[in-house]
């Protein structure tokens, strides 16, 4: 028997991906739109007796083709044509979430309405006739609750009814639009292709499908100039009017005294002056643990600036990071001990210890971060606060040719570039995706902080100055990533992105099972698509720093990487670097940032990369132009893997770089030549 093909639309926040998860049980299948890096959730489920096979569509306001996400959504209904199509509304925002509903049953007739929240309203006093509804709409109406899994069986017993013609429409609905249904007839009997005749009438009357000809233009401009006035605010009107007329019909309201606790967080979130700071500070104490967890940080550094050396180990041992590299540490060299005593030869055994074991752990030592960031995320979103911080924080961002939403990638990045980049997949305008992706890598993570630190301890005598150098190469890499956003789009020629419009969810407390539906898929995401990248470049960087013209080295200034490091020093002697160690360094620092320290303790001999970097003769001027390189030059390994992944086109990726390497060579130049110039070493 044929399988059931069943797609959810709705618009964002109304619980649609959680439907999903609900009804798919968490077996769910992630790959990308055609075409296009918006993600794609399909996962199949049985029940009574048939196969179903769910796609979750893109969250979207509308079906007007206007974002990709609408575009994509639409296409899959024209195209694919499901046996079902599941609108899931807010049960505690009906005349809102209706208005998509409306849209889609114009288009569709095989509909079902997921009245989801429905215990959210009841807690509102919202009351709502489910059988008037129906009757008012034609389609099947069915309250659930998607987090709790009320109403699930019911949903799905709807599905077949509707799939198997037993429910539903026969034929797409019609609004009656007044005076546009003159001109709607006439452009019904025009050739629309795939698209149902009516339905493009209105979308070419809306300008949301281009006049495929010139009588459909002399129509347009004859409806126009009739009615004087945009048939598209007639049309908006129109489709209000109805679903106020179903609402009123078949909602009541009882009136809660007081007050809400909702309205009183709106009240302070919401405000234009306290909510971006409040929103901030609620953000990034919750990132700021991830990372405490994560790495230990900054509660080791605390501890070691108070002399507590042991301690400040102890945090770093037991950190996730920490556990994790001393277990892949374990595993690299009982797999060394092992493939010596059966006799391989020695390249082979490092190769595989160090370059594949090793690669493995660097990817692996990605996951606990990214899981915790995708927590984070997940109770961020499902709370209702990730839309409400978006908002407020909109107008800031948009002087730099972004929206609000540019904020939560920016923030993840000050942990790690990886997770930030994977979180533009949450901006609905695909440009301002690319800006943020290809500006990312200018905002310093938390490895880059580490060795920032080491420097300023080597170059500068003094606390303040040290603590000086390190805030000011964080509010300049922020600085830089908003310059070069709006330098990009400008340069591109790409208008500002949309304005922000934003539905605002009801807060609720996070799902632990939602937040782990979300972690999981995403994690998983991750390590099929970039990990596969990471680790084939990190094997190969691996062979580079170990092999050179005269095969296996065992001192990499006689390696390849030493090679391109020497031809490298000409350029960094501009900067005051013009010592192949520094490049050997760097080089290195590709691969992941933290190895710029364990390089300079190799070169030196010496178990401490402060002793280190002094070693190297480095002098308060050399300190400014390293950090200046280091914070800003190109992003590490699994930073450009998940560019590559994320962003599917090499010139992104390769513009990112060029951008990057410009601007850090150019800072560092400057800076230490002027250093010279005032006199100072």
């Amino acid at each position: 028997m044929r399988e059931i093909l069943v797609a959810l639309a709705g618009s964002p926040n109304v619980g649609k991906s959680t439907l999903f998860n609900r009804i798919t049980g968490g077996n769910v299948h992630v790959a990308n739109w055609a075409g296009v890096t918006l993600q794609r959730y399909e996962g199949s489920v049985s029940y009574s007796g048939r196969r179903l096979r769910i796609v979750d569509l893109p969250g979207t306001y509308s079906l007007s083709a206007r974002d990709l996400g609408e575009k994509v959504a639409l296409d899959f209904i024209i195209n694919e044509r499901p046996d079902v199509l599941v609108i899931v509304v807010d049960a505690t925002e009906l005349k809102k979430s209706l208005y998509l509903a409306v849209e889609a049953m114009e288009l569709y007739e095989k509909v079902v309405i997921a009245l989801n929240m429905i215990d959210a309203a009841d807690r509102r006093g919202i009351h709502i006739n489910f059988d008037g509804l129906e009757r008012g709409l034609g389609v099947p109406v069915v309250p659930i609750s998607a987090l709790k899994g009320i109403g699930i069986g019911k949903l799905m017993r709807a599905i077949l009814e509707v799939a198997e013609g037993r429910a539903g429409r026969k034929e797409p609905l019609r609004v009656d639009y007044d005076g546009l249904e003159r001109y709607i007839a006439k452009l019904s009997g025009l050739d629309h292709g795939n698209y149902p005749a009516r339905w493009a009438a209105l979308k070419v009357l809306e300008r949301s499908l281009p006049p495929k000809d010139q009588e459909a233009e002399s129509i347009c401009e004859e409806a126009r100039r009739d009615l004087a006035i945009d048939p598209l605010s007639l049309i908006i009107a129109s489709r209000h009017e109805f679903v106020d007329k179903i609402v009123r019909e078949n909602v009541k309201r009882v009136k809660v005294s007081g007050p809400s606790l909702e309205e009183r967080l709106d009240k302070l979130i919401l405000h234009p002056l306290f909510g971006p700071i409040v929103s901030i500070f609620l953000i990034s104490s919750a990132f700021f643990i991830i990372f405490t967890v994560n790495t230990g940080f900054p509660f080791n550094i605390l501890l070691r600036a108070l002399g507590m050396e042991e301690a400040s180990e102890v945090i770093e041992s037991y950190s996730l990071v920490g556990l994790l590299g001393s277990l892949f540490e374990m595993l690299a060299g009982a797999s060394a001990d092992f493939l010596s005593s059966i006799g391989l030869d020695p390249l082979w055994v490092r190769f595989i210890s160090e370059g594949v074991i090793g690669s493995l752990g660097a990817l692996l030592s990605f996951v606990p971060i990214l899981i915790l960031t995708y927590i984070v995320l997940g109770a961020l979103e499902d709370s209702g606060l990730f839309p409400r911080a978006a908002t407020v924080l909109d107008s800031i961002f948009r002087k730099f040719g972004l929206s609000g939403r540019a904020f939560f990638p920016a923030l993840i990045g000050i942990g790690c570039n990886v997770p930030g980049i994977i979180a533009t997949r949450g901006m609905e305008d695909e440009r301002e995706r690319i800006v943020v992706g290809i500006s990312e890598p200018f905002i310093p993570c938390q490895a880059r902080l580490v060795v920032l630190l080491a420097i300023s301890l080597a170059a500068f005598p003094s606390p303040l100055i040290q603590a000086s150098l390190m805030l000011s190469i964080y509010m300049l890499g922020v600085l830089i990533f908003l310059l070069s956003s709006k330098l990009l789009r400008t340069i591109m020629g790409w208008r500002e992105p949309t304005e922000l419009l934003m539905e605002l969810p009801p807060y609720h407390r996070p799902s632990l099972r939602v937040i782990w539906w979300y972690s999981k898929a995403n994690v998983i995401h991750f390590l099929k698509k970039a990990g596969l990248i990471i680790l084939f470049m990190s094997s190969l960087t691996w062979l580079i720093l170990n092999i050179g013209p005269s095969g296996y080295v065992e001192d990499p200034s006689h390696s390849f990487a030493f090679m391109l490091g020497n031809a490298l020093t000409p350029i960094l002697s501009l900067a005051g670097l013009g010592d192949w160690r520094y490049a050997l360094a760097l080089e290195v620092g590709f691969i992941a940032k933290e190895g710029i320290l364990s390089t300079f303790s190799q070169l030196a001999g010496s178990p401490d990369p402060v002793s280190a970097i002094r070693y190297m003769g480095i002098t308060p001027l050399k300190g400014i132009s390293l950090a200046l390189i280091m914070s800003f030059y190109v992003p590490c390994l699994a930073t450009i893997s998940t560019m590559l992944s994320e962003l599917r086109k090499l010139k992104y990726v390769a513009l990112a770089v060029i951008l990057e390497l410009s601007v850090s060579f150019i800072l560092a130049s400057i800076s230490y030549n002027l250093g010279l110039a005032l006199g100072l070493s």
